[in-house]
């Protein structure tokens, strides 16, 4: 798909090049941003570009852009530098971009994340006319999202977007043309005489003669290479953890040495982080009540956590800690004592009334730079007093109502641009005060994955489908529901985690990513028929997860609905090795499949270990054209296959 003359994305050479977004300003559309200067960025992989309108000229876009390889990304600010007010502006679009097609144009994107089973399910429409993509309630992830792929059936274009809060995307097909408008979609503000603003970032990757596949998995590799947080090795943050969460929903009782005891029980399992949720704060046991209270507990936890992490660091474990410092309810410490720092609900409170978002809820406006100040200082202090080593944010609500009821009415859309630089300006906080420490993304499990937020922290609970009580949970569908979820979000992210309940090799290797967090009472000692299990399990997965962020090719795609057979492979070009895992679940009527895994030469030797759940058969040599047509036999269903393998003859 060659993009048009009119709007091209290629910004090799600077001069007569524009800006590939589009602004809507008392009523006049600019698409007319001419790059005027480059300058150099503190990180030496971006440049800054600056673009002019040649209509406005006092409006400039201040970009940082990049392009490596296949992929360039922009993450555009738009400036006033008038010494009067702008316009008022009414549309903005940070791509609005057309391409000549050859074909139908087909799209290929994903569910988000709702608690509900098909989260991350693969969101596949052929020959489209017009889509329109937006996340629900103002929560980037929530509902849809937002990477997919684009193809006319010979070339292949793919979008990530990063806005966490709420993005929009049309793509309009017709007549051999294919427009992308991204960008957000209710706003109506002037901008201050030297204001600035940040509007949503962008990823575009392109390639001629790809697949919907292949594009996703250059997207996924250039995620993992360049965007997601880093180990100081190098290497992408994983861990194995463990916590007790699973038991206070239930039974309310915490203590410190219920937590101790959990924690020398997982030591000795193998385990690498202890993770202490949302069961440490306030004055009750109530968590979702006492947000907005953030002194330990002392009733439970009289020393607060550092014995804890103390103990866990003396295992050679990571320590966990949960917070959530964007909600609170009325009554408690914060609210109470900066009333001037919350934002509220529109409406009558009795509308609320049994809707877990907003009944009885405050929202920490971070748009307030002492709101930022607030959080960063209780964050900081606890990160210091705890000796955390991963600090996990929650956000449960849908703050959408409450930043639109907050704007001024020439500033709509205002309240949600500046909550979301608050956001980004406290986690960037955070990590330059205290280096090392990794910042876990949860937001309801899932709900505000975009390209900016997967800059600057991990995903641990990738979706609460399978939380206490939940639809998964309660069906005994947490086998099937995990396939998808890593199906579906393993076409762009190498880097995500989420609750296993079990540790047979059918459910780990369904959910099998770079780690994982127990969700559930660890098996004591070898006399619990699960024991074995438990750490077979936990020795494979740190075994495996280097391949994840390898290619990934999906060979079988999981049913939701029978929960048949699925299969996948992991790929490493460097050495030509890999994993190769199939998955027969009980609604499969087969015992055998033909598996076709990709980059085996036919003509070359493997040396191969095959698992039968945990169970090795002996090291074998095997031809490459028997490798690649690989037919695998699985005599009981919920059992699986493991297929290590590496090419021996050079």
């Amino acid at each position: 798909m060659p993009s048009k003359t009119g709007k091209t994305l290629d910004f090799a050479a600077l001069p007569d090049k524009r800006w590939p977004g589009r602004l809507v300003v008392g009523g006049q559309t600019l698409d007319d941003f001419v790059a005027v200067a480059e300058e150099p960025s503190p990180d030496a992989s971006w440049t800054v570009r600056v673009f002019q309108s040649t209509s406005v000229p006092t409006l400039q876009i201040r970009e940082q852009w990049r392009t490596i390889g296949a992929v360039t990304e922009w993450i555009p600010t738009l400036v006033n530098n008038s010494a009067e007010l702008s316009g008022k502006i009414t549309g903005v679009r940070s791509l609005a971009a057309s391409w000549q097609t050859r074909g139908p144009v087909d799209f290929y994107g994903n569910k988000g994340s709702e608690a509900e089973l098909d989260d991350f399910e693969d969101r596949t429409e052929l020959d489209i006319d017009t889509i329109t993509l937006m996340p629900k309630g103002g929560r980037s992830s929530d509902g849809i999202f937002p990477f997919f792929a684009l193809t006319d059936r010979n070339d292949a274009l793919a979008i990530g977007i990063g806005w966490s809060g709420r993005w929009d995307a049309t793509l309009r097909h017709a007549s051999g043309n294919l427009e992308v408008d991204v960008g957000l979609p209710q706003v109506g503000f002037v901008l201050r005489p030297g204001e600035s603003v940040r509007l949503p970032s962008i990823l575009l990757a392109q390639a001629s003669g790809a697949s919907a596949e292949q594009i996703r998995r250059v997207v996924r590799a250039h995620l993992a290479n360049h965007v997601v947080p880093k180990h100081p090795a190098g290497k992408i943050h994983n861990f194995i953890a463990h916590g007790m969460m699973h038991q206070y929903h239930v039974t309310k009782d915490v203590s410190e040495q219920i937590e101790l005891e959990a924690l020398e029980r997982a030591a000795a399992l193998g385990f690498e982080a202890h993770w202490v949720d949302a069961c440490w704060y306030g004055d009750t046991p109530d968590w979702s009540g006492e947000v907005g209270s953030w002194n330990v507990r002392r009733s439970d936890f009289p020393r607060g956590l550092r014995p804890l992490s103390d103990r866990a660091h003396e295992l050679g474990m990571k320590f966990i800690f949960w917070m959530e410092p964007e909600r609170a309810k009325p009554h408690t410490e914060w609210p109470r004592a900066h009333p001037d720092l919350f934002l509220s609900f529109p409406g009558d409170p009795s509308e609320h009334v049994g809707n877990f978002w907003k009944e009885n809820v405050l929202l920490l406006n971070l748009g307030d730079p002492r709101a930022v100040d607030l959080a960063f200082e209780k964050i900081s202090a606890l990160i210091t007093e705890f000796n955390a080593d991963i600090y996990r944010q929650d956000f449960n609500t849908t703050p959408l109502d409450a930043w639109y009821a907050a704007d001024a009415p020439d500033r709509v859309g205002m309240t949600e641009i500046r909550y979301v630089e608050g956001l980004y300006a406290l986690w960037d906080r955070i990590q330059a005060t205290h280096p090392g420490i990794v910042i876990d993304n949860c937001a309801s499990g899932g709900r505000r994955i975009d390209l900016e937020t997967l800059r600057r922290a991990v995903v641990l609970t990738r979706t609460d489908a399978v939380d206490v009580g939940c639809r998964a949970t309660q069906e005994g569908k947490i086998d099937i529901v995990n396939q998808v979820e890593c199906w579906g979000l393993g076409h762009w992210l190498a880097d995500h985690a989420v609750l296993n309940h079990t540790f047979d090799a059918y459910g780990v290797r369904g959910a099998l990513c770079t780690g994982f967090m127990a969700y559930r009472v660890l098996p004591k000692d070898e006399h619990d028929p699960e024991y074995a299990d438990a750490i077979a399990a936990v020795a494979e997965m740190k075994r495996l997860r280097s391949f994840m962020a390898d290619e990934r090719i999906g060979l079988i795609a999981p049913d939701l609905e029978k929960e048949a057979w699925m299969a996948y492979q992991h790929h490493r070009h460097s050495n030509s090795s890999g994993i190769i895992v199939a998955l027969r679940g009980p609604g499969a009527d087969t015992d055998s499949v033909t598996l076709h895994p990709e980059y085996i030469d036919a003509n070359a030797t493997y040396q191969v270990t095959k698992w039968n759940d945990y169970r090795a058969d002996p090291l074998v040599q095997l031809s490459g054209a028997a490798l690649k047509e690989l037919a695998i036999t699985i005599a009981q269903t919920r059992s699986s296959v493991l297929v290590e393998y590496q090419r021996v003859d050079g």
